[in-house]
């Protein structure tokens, strides 16, 4: 019986409903019965942290196991953070290796001790092996759980021996060792169990073998995956014993996260999805390549064609009106930049189910006005401080008036370039076109008018008060 994937607004609702009635811990496990741990997994960033651990309870330990490495980092933090060292060993004892050894690796070193003391010693020391390697290694993502045959066995012994461990990860390549764990060749399941039964490995297994050192970065895996269609890499050491084996899903995870870092780098964002961050984080993440447009627009400020010091350029109003037009390259650079990281956050995470329209997106929204005001706060207090240094007391109220007017109008047209970043996507993907085709120039563009013309209201509004 097939099972179509669940909506997760629909979910969200149902779990809230749940949660809210009188009898909340038997309308809770109704409603999840039966719902998959991936879709369980992706509502709980929608939730908030006590309604995450209620979900949590709730469910068995092996689904716990299956969306506590579903889910995003900062829905596993809060979930790790409030679970005792017995229950943390029964999930991690339900996880594959590569996928208990992320778990732990997140852990604080003294809990991950006591941990690792409290559970099976074989288990402990597979765990042990996985964790010397780093975590962006081909060794720090392989499995330890896949099949290896001697070749000398017969195709029908080594289906037998398969049979006895057919709970293994990666199940469809054999890899072919000797009795020194040197990998000497691979075959398919498929091969296997099509061949005649007396035939020996070695005559059925490819001598040549696509491997990957251990200590090789993870994206080079991903890239060997890539070039020769594979759906797992043995990983070997430089003496080429088969240490383990990267799997499909890993492979697709990272072409995902080195996609989504490029991509947020170039829009000078957080390298991992910023939703999954808190805010102010993602201020303090992207504020400094904000004042890279801040430096040249000083500079094209100051090469305001005029010899009085800008204090005697300040005693006149419309001179006042004219200098504020020097700072619109200024406020311009920062309202596209601005605006460029919040729709590239919101494109790419609409692309890849981070984002879905509805709660998320009126929570997201919300979040990136607040991120904007901080950065408001940051980068128009330091211009209006630089504005006052360079100003002087000596010209009495204009001291004042000119920087405060500049710093808060820089500061709205910035707010108002996070909000129109973040808002368009999410309303060009509701309306039923794509986000992309305002995340590039169509943003930058639409950004730079009105940041420039609420700098100026903003600005002269402030001049015409004061």
């Amino acid at each position: 019986m097939s099972q179509p994937a669940e909506d997760p607004t629909n979910l969200g609702d149902a779990i809230r409903a749940a949660l809210d009635s009188a009898d909340a811990d038997r309308q809770l496990r109704a409603t999840l019965k039966d719902i998959r741990p991936e879709d369980i997994a992706h509502i709980l960033d929608d939730l908030d942290p006590d309604q995450k651990l209620k979900v949590f309870d709730t469910i068995e330990t092996e689904t716990q196991a299956e969306v506590i490495d579903e889910t995003d980092p900062t829905s596993r933090e809060q979930v790790i953070e409030n679970l005792d060292l017995s229950e943390l060993k029964s999930i991690l004892a339900e996880m594959p290796p590569d996928e208990a050894t992320d778990l732990l690796n997140q852990l604080p070193q003294t809990r991950r001790r006591q941990v690792l003391s409290g559970m099976d010693p074989a288990t402990t020391v597979e765990l042990l092996r996985l964790m010397q390697h780093p975590d962006d290694s081909a060794g720090g993502i392989m499995t330890l759980d896949y099949l290896a045959v001697n070749p000398q066995l017969t195709s029908e012994d080594a289906i037998s021996l398969i049979q006895k461990h057919i709970e293994t990860e990666v199940v469809n390549y054999v890899y072919a060792i000797d009795e020194q764990r040197h990998l000497i060749g691979v075959i398919s399941i498929r091969d296997l169990l099509g061949s005649d039964p007396k035939t020996q490995v070695a005559e059925l297994m490819e001598t040549e073998v696509i491997s990957i050192a251990v200590d090789e970065d993870q994206e080079a895996v991903a890239h060997l995956a890539r070039r020769y269609n594979l759906q797992a890499i043995p990983v070997v050491d430089h003496h080429d014993h088969l240490l383990g084996v990267a799997t499909f899903d890993d492979i697709v995870e990272i072409l995902s996260d080195e996609a989504d870092e490029d991509i947020y780098r170039l829009a000078g964002a957080p390298e991992v999805h910023p939703a999954q961050q808190k805010v102010l984080r993602r201020a303090l993440l992207r504020i400094p390549w904000l004042f890279l447009p801040v430096i040249s627009g000083f500079i094209l400020a100051w090469m305001h064609p005029d010899n009085r010091t800008l204090a005697e350029i300040l005693a006149s109003g419309s001179d006042q009106r004219l200098i504020l037009a020097a700072f619109i390259p200024l406020v311009m650079g920062i309202a596209g930049g601005v605006g460029t990281q919040s729709a590239t956050m919101v494109v790419r995470g609409m692309a890849v189910g981070d984002i879905e329209l509805g709660r998320t997106t009126l929570r997201l929204f919300r979040q990136e006005v607040v991120v904007g005001i901080f950065i408001a706060f940051a980068i128009g207090g330091v211009v209006g401080l630089v504005l006052a240094v360079a100003t002087g007391t000596e010209s009495s109220t204009e001291w004042f008036h000119f920087p405060l007017a500049v710093s808060v109008g820089i500061g709205a047209g910035i707010v108002l370039a996070s909000a129109c970043g973040t808002a368009l996507p999410i309303f060009c993907e509701k309306i039923g076109l794509d986000p992309a085709l305002v995340a590039g120039p169509f943003i930058t563009s639409f950004n730079d008018v009105t940041a420039a013309i609420t700098f100026i209201a903003v600005a002269e509004l402030i001049l015409r008060t004061l």
